[in-house]
């Protein structure tokens, strides 16, 4: 694995980690202030957050995974197949651990 590859990975994370502890505040709604078109823009603003954090969290999750692939050696090989995973590949999704024909095929089993 290329240096390049390490350091691409450990950026992303470190800005996935920044952007959930910057964005993953979900604000409150006060119901006792608002008239009803207020309040239902409000609860929608804490869903869409909530689903922003999520994501922001699993993406955290799979950086992790990632991460300690990359220390066990594992980084960049295909956990299917046991081929490298081209690196721009890794370079487009960081957190892969699939090669593409594996990715493809898992895709389509799962129809």
């Amino acid at each position: 694995m290329k240096s390049t590859e390490a350091a691409h990975l450990v950026e992303t994370y470190r800005h996935v980690i920044g952007r959930l502890q910057n964005e993953a505040a979900v604000p409150t709604a006060d119901a006792a202030s608002r008239d009803f078109l207020d309040l239902a823009q409000s609860i929608e603003h804490q869903e869409l957050a909530r689903l922003n954090a999520t994501r922001l969290a699993e993406r955290a999750r799979r950086l992790q995974i990632a991460l300690t692939r990359m220390a066990d050696g594992e980084y960049g090989v295909c956990s299917e197949c046991g081929t490298a995973i081209p690196p721009k590949r890794l370079l487009a999704i960081p957190d892969a651990t699939t090669c593409v024909a594996c990715q493809e095929r898992l895709e389509h089993a799962g129809f």
